[in-house]
């Protein structure tokens, strides 16, 4: 009867520890917010009267805003949090007037009931166009990793992921996975070293993408920073001389004399220089610089295309199906 009689009262010292801790949450809650705040802006809200009672058109738009900026469904009691002098009833009736509103003027979004709250989301017939903007975004981070990604193997291959990933400074796994589903690179072989992990190289249709007979064709490394310095535009190099030009005049008369003749000086080196970097690179040259920049811009774009076609690895969408 005594250990009966001690576990009902350690029962009930356990609930009264658990009210007391939610009472103690709460009002943490209340006044947590506003203490964290920035000091400007905590004065911005300390001149809120959260205990006034609103109108009912200023009190509607209010919890339009609550919703609207809420990360998350807001419950009916997280509302009442922030606005003190509103009831439960009275943001309920409000949310469901919101919602009415929003059915009777036809706007592209609506209030949902989510996991006991609520929250204001766009309607589902306009998910293709949401989807696809976010495909299109998500592609063209894809397409930039990817192309980085095909540039280190194809220049370096065979490597394993984790070398890859070295290089590169970022996790390559879900680009790596993307190209192979893709057919750009594949497996090759494993790396004898300690967990034999996977190598990997470029395919026959990485090569047929980017129109290349074999790797041999791949532009040599120096090669293209030779032709990139000798591409230089005129404008930049002249620009030395518009810096040169640009700067404070020199308060005592000599000074400024030295100052004319040196920016005379920079400006004649600058020409010169511009005019040799031009004369270096004849006009076949060019052409041929031209020619491959082109062909690499429009191979980007196919590329690109098909990423966003194709969606993310492992799925794809019944608005890409139609578009293949």
């Amino acid at each position: 009867m005594k250990n009966k009689s001690a576990a009902v009262s350690e029962k009930e010292k356990e609930q009264k520890l658990k009210a007391l801790r939610r009472d103690l949450e709460e009002k943490l809650e209340e006044q947590l917010p506003e203490e964290l705040l920035e000091p400007k802006i905590r004065v911005e809200v300390e001149k809120v009267d959260v205990n006034e009672k609103l109108e009912p058109a200023k009190a509607k738009r209010v919890i339009e805003a609550l919703l609207f900026a809420s990360s998350k469904p807001m419950t009916v009691q997280e509302i009442k949090k922030v606005m003190r002098s509103a009831s439960a009833r009275e943001i309920q009736d409000v949310i469901e007037e919101l919602r009415q509103e929003y059915q009777e003027s036809g706007r592209s979004f609506e209030i949902l009931e989510v996991a006991g709250g609520f929250e204001i989301a766009t309607r589902k017939e306009y998910a293709p166009w949401i989807c696809r903007a976010d495909m299109q975004k998500k592609a063209k981070q894809a397409t930039q990793s990817a192309l980085e990604t095909l540039a280190i193997l194809a220049y370096k291959q065979p490597l394993t992921r984790a070398e890859i990933e070295e290089l590169r400074g970022v996790d390559v796994s879900g680009v790596v996975a993307n190209l192979m589903e893709r057919g750009f690179i594949k497996i090759v072989g494993k790396k004898e070293i300690p967990g034999r992990p996977f190598l990997y190289a470029t395919t026959e249709k990485f090569l047929e993408h980017f129109g290349l007979n074999s790797l041999k064709d791949l532009p040599n490394i120096e090669e293209i920073r030779q032709l990139v310095e000798k591409s230089v535009k005129r404008e930049e190099l002249l620009g030395t001389q518009k810096l040169v030009e640009n700067q404070p005049e020199p308060s005592s008369e000599s000074g400024a004399e030295a100052s004319a003749s040196e920016t005379a000086q920079a400006g004649e080196d600058a020409v010169n220089q511009a005019a040799a970097a031009e004369s270096s690179i004849g006009e076949e040259q060019q052409d041929e610089l031209d020619a491959e920049i082109e062909k690499a811009l429009l191979a980007e774009e196919d590329f690109e295309e098909e990423l966003i076609v194709d969606g993310e690895p492992g799925e794809q969408t019944d608005e890409a199906a139609e578009d293949r």
